[in-house]
């Protein structure tokens, strides 16, 4: 067995906001970054892709919803999500075709699905142990984050009314010190992951965070590749899902 891709999107809902997006190359044994970016548009996505991953196998966790039949209200995963982590102030926004679509009149992960898609990639987020294979599927890493890190609460890092630069920079180191004891061990460049985060702010703030969600995606990918018994699909390809990591630890159905 040698070496596989794994890849992390962190959608932004508009082509005007950037998304990070990440590439990890692993084995059983451990993964490194190979390349990191933030793009914006889903050409710079498809061109990304192409470069680092080219006709190669490789497993591509997104950040957004994939699937969404639903004109309003929430989808079933979104319901699910909320009632195992509302707690742990995980739980997911609303994800429907009336709010998705009113920056741009499309929804964005429809249209990255589309993509992917003519790359020869397929739909899929039921992995199997070491597969060879082509595929992506959703992913939302905050519940992820909770059971990996085993969090009493989310990670605040992210721009919220009543968060300021010096409590989100706080969120942020733990964030890199979590992602430093990633098991299987993850390789990363010193000046990502040991970054002086209170040097940021803004958008270079926001672009660092973007970065670091999209390799958290990749993980994802990564830790799926390595453990699919661990891990569980919330609601359905029909209805809409949510791909999680070791559910079972708070959940053991």
């Amino acid at each position: 067995m040698g070496f596989m891709l794994f890849v992390g999107i962190d959608l932004a809902w508009s082509e005007r906001n950037g998304s990070g997006i990440s590439v990890l190359e692993g084995n059983k044994d451990e993964a490194k970054l190979i390349a990191s970016k933030i793009v914006y548009s889903d050409k710079e996505i498809t061109e990304f892709i192409f470069e680092h991953v080219g006709n190669k196998n490789a497993l591509i966790a997104i950040d957004a919803p994939l699937i969404v039949p639903n004109e309003e209200g929430r989808r079933l995963a979104e319901e699910l999500v909320g009632n195992l982590f509302r707690k742990y102030n995980a739980g997911a926004h609303p994800a429907n075709r009336k709010r998705l679509s009113s920056w741009t009149g499309k929804i964005r992960g429809e249209e990255i699905s589309n993509v992917l898609e003519k790359l020869n990639f397929m739909h899929n987020p039921n992995i199997k142990k070491l597969e060879e294979s082509r595929k992506f599927f959703e992913v939302y890493p905050h519940p992820s984050m909770v059971v990996l890190f085993k969090l009493d609460k989310i990670l605040k890092y992210k721009n919220k009314p009543k968060r300021d630069y010096e409590s989100r920079w706080k969120e942020f180191i733990r964030y890199q010190d979590y992602l430093k004891e990633l098991k299987p061990n993850v390789i990363m460049p010193k000046e990502l992951i040991k970054m002086n985060v209170k040097t940021l702010k803004g958008n270079a703030l926001k672009n660092y965070e973007d970065v670091l969600d999209a390799v958290f995606c990749a993980y994802i990918s990564y830790y799926t590749w390595l453990n699919p018994e661990k891990c569980a699909v919330l609601g359905s390809m029909k209805e809409g899902y949510i791909f999680f990591l070791d559910l079972h630890i708070l959940f053991p159905f």
